[in-house]
C-alpha cells in the first residue's frame, strides 16, 4: 500500500511539473544569453489574444500555426551604449507548425546556423525552431555587428527547450531530384491560395531549365482529397481550361491550365494530392508527379 501511495504521489508531482513547464514559456529564457549579456527586467508574455501588442501586423500570421504563448525579453551588456538583443520564444501547435512559421521568414540564400532543428542568422538576427518552439533573436537599438552574440544566445535558449533536433517527417515528401534547398514551406490552410486545398507543403524545384513549384496536399482522408479535387474541377470550369481527366480517379495525372499558376500537373494517391505548378508544358511535369507519389507513405 505504501509503495502504491508513493507511486501515486510521484506521478502527481510529475504531472504538475510537466504542466508547469508547459505553461512557463518565460522560464525558458535564460538569465544570461551570452557572456556579459543579462536580462533587462522580467520577460513579457503574450497569448493569442494579446500577441498583436508585441508584433502588430504579424500576429495574424502566427494564429493558423497553432500559436499558444510567447515570451520575450531584452538582454543588454553593461556599458553597451544603447544596443541590446531581444529574444522571443513562441510556442506553436506542433513541430510541423513551428517549422511552418520559421520557414515563412527563411529564404534560400540565408546563412544557416547550427542550432535547433534548423536555424539561420547574421550580424543582426538569428532564428531557429526546435520541437514546437520558434525562436527569434534580433538586435535592439544600434547594430551589434557581432554574429557570435546571437549564436551564443541561441545556444543558451536551445538548452532550455525540449531536446529535439528532428525535423517534421512530412518534409521528406518533398525530397525529389531538383528540389531547391531551403525553399520547403508548410501552409496550415489554403495551399496555393485556394481554400478548398487545405493544408500542405510546397518547394521550389528545377525541371531542366525551368523553375517550377512542387506541392503535396495533406488531407485527413481519401474522401476529403476527392472532394477538394472536385471543387477544383468546378472552379476550373469558369477559367481558361479544365482538367482532362476525372478529378477523383486515383493515380490519374491531371493536366490543367490554372489561372494563377499556368500549367499544372497533379494526381491523387489516397489522402494525398501531389503536383507541379508553373509548367510551360503540363506533360513535362509527369515525371515529377510520379517521383512525388513515390515519396508518399504506403497506407
Amino acid at each position: 500500500m505504501t509503495r502504491t501511495i508513493a507511486a501515486l504521489v510521484a506521478i502527481f508531482f510529475a504531472v504538475v511539473t510537466a504542466a508547469a513547464a508547459e505553461e512557463g514559456v518565460e522560464d525558458l529564457l535564460p538569465a544570461q544569453c551570452a557572456p556579459g549579456w543579462s536580462m533587462e527586467g522580467k520577460p513579457a508574455t503574450y497569448s493569442p489574444q494579446t500577441l498583436y501588442k508585441y508584433i502588430d501586423g504579424e500576429a495574424e500570421m502566427y494564429m493558423p500555426y497553432g500559436f499558444e504563448k510567447a515570451a520575450t525579453v531584452r538582454y543588454a551588456r553593461k556599458g553597451g551604449k544603447g544596443y541590446g538583443v531581444v529574444a522571443s520564444i513562441f510556442r506553436m501547435g506542433s513541430l510541423l507548425d513551428a517549422f511552418g512559421i520559421y520557414a515563412s521568414y527563411r529564404g534560400p540564400g540565408v546563412q544557416q546556423a547550427p542550432v535547433g532543428a534548423e536555424g539561420f542568422g547574421d550580424e543582426s538576427q538569428l532564428m531557429f525552431y526546435q520541437d514546437r518552439f520558434f525562436v527569434r533573436i534580433e538586435a535592439s537599438g544600434a547594430s551589434i555587428g557581432d554574429a557570435a552574440v546571437f549564436r551564443s544566445c541561441a545556444a543558451e535558449i536551445s538548452k532550455n527547450l525540449p531536446d529535439g533536433r528532428e525535423k517534421p517527417q512530412e518534409l521528406v515528401l518533398l525530397k525529389v531530384s531538383g528540389a531547391v534547398p531551403l525553399t520547403d514551406r508548410y501552409y496550415p490552410s489554403s495551399l496555393l491560395g485556394y481554400g478548398f486545398f487545405g493544408r500542405g507543403l510546397t518547394a521550389e524545384c528545377r525541371l531542366g531549365t525551368e523553375a517550377v513549384k512542387i506541392f503535396v496536399m495533406l488531407f485527413p482522408s481519401p474522401d476529403a482529397a476527392v472532394k477538394a479535387l472536385d471543387a477544383y474541377a468546378r472552379y476550373l470550369k469558369t477559367s481558361q481550361g479544365g482538367p482532362e481527366a476525372a478529378a477523383g480517379n486515383e493515380g490519374t495525372t491531371l493536366h490543367v491550365n490554372d489561372p494563377l499558376y499556368k500549367g499544372m500537373a497533379l494526381a491523387r494517391s489516397g489522402r494525398f494530392v501531389v503536383g507541379v505548378a508553373g509548367l510551360k508544358d503540363t506533360a513535362a511535369g509527369d515525371t515529377l508527379v510520379a517521383a512525388l507519389r513515390e515519396r508518399l507513405p504506403k497506407e
